[in-house]
Protein backbone atom coordinates (compact mmCIF):
# COMPACT_ATOMS: atom_id res chain seq x y z
CA UNK A 1 0.00 0.00 0.00
CA UNK A 2 2.59 2.62 0.54
CA UNK A 3 4.35 2.59 -2.85
CA UNK A 4 3.85 6.02 -5.01
CA UNK A 5 5.47 7.20 -8.09
CA UNK A 6 6.61 10.13 -6.53
CA UNK A 7 6.12 12.36 -10.01
CA UNK A 8 2.53 11.20 -10.74
CA UNK A 9 1.53 12.38 -7.24
CA UNK A 10 3.53 15.89 -7.64
CA UNK A 11 1.25 16.34 -10.66
CA UNK A 12 -2.03 15.34 -8.38
CA UNK A 13 -1.70 17.98 -5.65
CA UNK A 14 -1.54 21.08 -5.55
CA UNK A 15 1.53 23.58 -4.15
CA UNK A 16 0.10 24.16 -0.77
CA UNK A 17 -1.00 20.29 -0.66
CA UNK A 18 2.88 19.40 -1.38
CA UNK A 19 3.65 21.85 2.26
CA UNK A 20 2.54 18.34 4.00
CA UNK A 21 5.70 16.48 3.39
CA UNK A 22 7.99 19.69 4.28
CA UNK A 23 5.25 20.38 7.77
CA UNK A 24 5.63 16.56 8.49
CA UNK A 25 9.55 16.18 8.43
CA UNK A 26 9.54 19.61 10.58
CA UNK A 27 6.67 17.79 13.11
CA UNK A 28 9.00 15.02 13.45
CA UNK A 29 12.56 17.17 14.53
CA UNK A 30 11.23 19.75 16.72
CA UNK A 31 9.48 19.36 20.24
CA UNK A 32 6.89 21.67 22.03
CA UNK A 33 5.23 24.79 20.37
CA UNK A 34 6.97 24.30 17.36
CA UNK A 35 6.11 20.98 16.86
CA UNK A 36 2.38 21.99 17.77
CA UNK A 37 2.18 24.67 15.24
CA UNK A 38 3.49 21.86 12.60
CA UNK A 39 0.53 19.63 13.43
CA UNK A 40 -1.72 22.61 13.58
CA UNK A 41 -0.59 23.36 9.37
CA UNK A 42 -0.56 19.97 8.79
CA UNK A 43 -3.90 19.38 10.40
CA UNK A 44 -5.31 22.54 7.80
CA UNK A 45 -4.16 21.10 5.15
CA UNK A 46 -5.95 17.70 5.34
CA UNK A 47 -9.20 18.20 7.10
CA UNK A 48 -11.23 21.67 7.72
CA UNK A 49 -8.83 24.37 7.70
CA UNK A 50 -8.76 26.27 10.94
CA UNK A 51 -10.92 23.54 13.19
CA UNK A 52 -7.74 21.61 14.51
CA UNK A 53 -6.53 24.64 16.27
CA UNK A 54 -9.54 24.05 19.01
CA UNK A 55 -7.76 20.76 20.46
CA UNK A 56 -4.60 22.46 20.69
CA UNK A 57 -4.81 26.02 21.54
CA UNK A 58 -6.85 25.92 24.53
CA UNK A 59 -6.05 25.44 28.64
CA UNK A 60 -5.56 21.88 29.61
CA UNK A 61 -9.05 21.09 30.98
CA UNK A 62 -10.59 22.79 28.25
CA UNK A 63 -7.97 20.58 25.95
CA UNK A 64 -9.05 17.42 27.92
CA UNK A 65 -12.82 17.66 26.78
CA UNK A 66 -12.48 18.99 23.50
CA UNK A 67 -9.98 15.80 22.29
CA UNK A 68 -12.24 13.28 24.78
CA UNK A 69 -15.05 14.51 22.46
CA UNK A 70 -13.09 14.43 19.33
CA UNK A 71 -12.06 10.57 20.30
CA UNK A 72 -16.13 10.13 20.58
CA UNK A 73 -16.96 11.50 17.24
CA UNK A 74 -13.62 9.31 15.76
CA UNK A 75 -15.21 6.20 17.92
CA UNK A 76 -18.65 6.53 15.94
CA UNK A 77 -17.28 7.08 12.39
CA UNK A 78 -15.34 4.08 12.24
CA UNK A 79 -17.62 1.65 14.16
CA UNK A 80 -20.22 3.38 11.03
CA UNK A 81 -17.69 2.41 9.09
CA UNK A 82 -16.65 -0.89 10.33
CA UNK A 83 -20.43 -2.18 10.54
CA UNK A 84 -21.58 -0.99 7.51
CA UNK A 85 -18.69 -1.32 5.15
CA UNK A 86 -19.98 -2.11 1.48
CA UNK A 87 -17.07 -4.24 -0.10
CA UNK A 88 -17.89 -7.98 -0.29
CA UNK A 89 -17.87 -9.05 3.57
CA UNK A 90 -15.72 -11.92 3.00
CA UNK A 91 -12.85 -9.55 2.00
CA UNK A 92 -13.02 -7.43 5.34
CA UNK A 93 -10.98 -8.03 8.34
CA UNK A 94 -12.53 -9.51 10.99
CA UNK A 95 -14.99 -6.54 11.95
CA UNK A 96 -14.91 -8.20 16.00
CA UNK A 97 -11.33 -7.55 15.78
CA UNK A 98 -11.75 -4.07 14.19
CA UNK A 99 -14.22 -3.46 16.99
CA UNK A 100 -12.05 -4.52 19.88
CA UNK A 101 -9.04 -2.13 18.32
CA UNK A 102 -11.25 0.79 18.49
CA UNK A 103 -11.92 0.51 22.10
CA UNK A 104 -8.79 -1.09 23.60
CA UNK A 105 -7.29 2.36 21.38
CA UNK A 106 -9.83 4.89 23.06
CA UNK A 107 -9.66 3.26 26.63
CA UNK A 108 -5.75 3.13 26.14
CA UNK A 109 -5.35 6.90 25.06
CA UNK A 110 -7.95 8.27 28.02
CA UNK A 111 -5.56 6.46 30.36
CA UNK A 112 -2.42 8.30 28.74
CA UNK A 113 -1.17 5.19 27.52
CA UNK A 114 -0.06 7.02 24.11
CA UNK A 115 2.64 4.87 22.45
CA UNK A 116 0.30 1.62 22.81
CA UNK A 117 -2.78 3.95 22.30
CA UNK A 118 -0.62 5.30 18.90
CA UNK A 119 0.39 1.73 17.74
CA UNK A 120 -3.46 0.43 18.11
CA UNK A 121 -4.48 3.71 16.19
CA UNK A 122 -1.69 3.10 13.33
CA UNK A 123 -3.55 -0.81 12.98
CA UNK A 124 -7.17 0.64 12.56
CA UNK A 125 -5.95 3.25 9.92
CA UNK A 126 -4.15 0.72 8.21
CA UNK A 127 -7.38 -1.46 7.67
CA UNK A 128 -9.70 1.65 6.58
CA UNK A 129 -8.35 1.02 2.45
CA UNK A 130 -9.71 -2.41 2.96
CA UNK A 131 -12.90 -1.50 4.55
CA UNK A 132 -13.65 1.29 2.16
CA UNK A 133 -11.76 -0.87 -1.31
CA UNK A 134 -11.66 -4.43 -0.39
CA UNK A 135 -8.68 -6.01 -1.58
CA UNK A 136 -7.96 -2.72 -3.68
CA UNK A 137 -7.30 -1.41 -0.75
CA UNK A 138 -4.30 -3.62 0.09
CA UNK A 139 -2.61 -3.33 -3.11
CA UNK A 140 0.95 -1.95 -3.62
CA UNK A 141 -0.45 0.76 -5.76
CA UNK A 142 -3.03 1.97 -3.67
CA UNK A 143 -1.86 5.17 -2.31
CA UNK A 144 -1.40 6.48 -5.92
CA UNK A 145 -5.00 5.30 -6.33
CA UNK A 146 -5.97 7.18 -3.39
CA UNK A 147 -4.07 10.16 -4.92
CA UNK A 148 -6.20 9.88 -7.78
CA UNK A 149 -9.43 9.78 -5.89
CA UNK A 150 -8.34 12.60 -3.87
CA UNK A 151 -4.73 13.92 -3.27
CA UNK A 152 -6.48 14.56 0.69
CA UNK A 153 -7.46 11.26 1.19
CA UNK A 154 -3.89 10.43 -0.83
CA UNK A 155 -2.04 12.53 1.79
CA UNK A 156 -4.05 11.13 4.80
CA UNK A 157 -2.99 7.42 3.81
CA UNK A 158 0.64 9.07 3.45
CA UNK A 159 0.53 10.14 6.71
CA UNK A 160 -0.71 7.01 7.79
CA UNK A 161 2.14 5.33 6.02
CA UNK A 162 4.90 7.58 7.47
CA UNK A 163 3.51 7.34 10.92
CA UNK A 164 3.49 3.87 11.23
CA UNK A 165 7.24 3.53 10.17
CA UNK A 166 8.00 5.77 13.43
CA UNK A 167 6.97 2.23 15.42
CA UNK A 168 10.37 1.08 14.19
CA UNK A 169 11.98 4.19 15.08
CA UNK A 170 11.24 5.23 18.50
CA UNK A 171 14.09 5.96 20.36
CA UNK A 172 15.48 8.35 17.25
CA UNK A 173 12.11 10.63 17.95
CA UNK A 174 12.46 13.68 20.03
CA UNK A 175 10.16 13.56 22.90
CA UNK A 176 7.67 10.51 20.95
CA UNK A 177 4.93 10.55 23.53
CA UNK A 178 4.31 14.17 22.37
CA UNK A 179 4.71 13.40 18.66
CA UNK A 180 2.53 10.48 18.72
CA UNK A 181 -0.25 12.39 20.83
CA UNK A 182 -0.34 14.96 18.00
CA UNK A 183 -0.50 12.20 14.69
CA UNK A 184 -3.29 10.36 16.86
CA UNK A 185 -4.87 13.88 17.16
CA UNK A 186 -4.01 15.11 13.43
CA UNK A 187 -5.42 11.10 12.30
CA UNK A 188 -8.48 11.48 14.11
CA UNK A 189 -9.59 14.87 13.09
CA UNK A 190 -9.40 14.28 9.63
CA UNK A 191 -11.00 11.11 9.64
CA UNK A 192 -13.49 12.86 11.46
CA UNK A 193 -13.93 15.79 8.70
CA UNK A 194 -13.97 13.28 5.70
Amino acid sequence: MDFVNTARVDALVTESEKKVFELFDTMIRSTGQERAKSAVAIANLLGNPGEFSFYIECTEDQRLIRVFHLLRIFRENMTLLINKTWVDSTENPNQDELLGDLARFVEEYRDGRIVSAFRNFVRISRQIPSLLFGSLGKANDFLEYAFRIDPKFGLFFWFIGEIDLQLRNIESIPEHRELFDLEVLIGAFVLSCF
